[in-house]
């Protein structure tokens, strides 16, 4: 049996995600009542409406600002896409937390946060200089 894994994150407005998302270069795939589809790094992400959310899941939505509860990345073709990518994501109002930087000799990446609070990193990792 061939099984898909795919998120479903919480989002106070549909029509901002969208406009945050799609102006980083993803594409919407899906329009749903109170739910957007993009494919993020090969990995289908709905953005669901938070009271919807929360009746599929029979649980309240956490706090995005007094919390994490995951780290989702996303990895990058190179070095230039993650620069360019972090111009993007401040144009559309995410707020960046961790400028482009060298991480453990083989890795350049950043951090970011989306309009409904969630953490992302996009990274490159250069599989040639990690260590062994």
């Amino acid at each position: 049996m061939e099984q898909e894994l795919w998120l479903n994150l919480p989002v106070k407005d549909l029509e901002k995600s969208r406009t945050f998302f799609t102006s980083l270069g993803f594409e919407s795939t899906r329009d749903s009542p109170g739910m957007i589809g993009f494919i993020i790094g090969k990995v289908p992400v709905m953005m669901v409406e938070e009271s919807q959310l929360e009746q599929y899941t029979q649980h309240k939505i956490s706090d995005t600002s007094k919390g994490s509860e995951l780290l989702i990345s996303v990895s990058a073709p190179d070095k230039g896409y993650v620069d360019k990518i972090t111009k993007k994501i401040i144009r559309a109002g995410g707020t960046v937390y961790s400028e482009p930087q060298e991480v453990q000799g083989w890795m350049y990446g950043m951090a970011m946060i989306d309009p409904d609070g969630h953490r992302w990193n996009i990274i490159y990792m250069d599989w040639e200089k990690m260590p062994k």
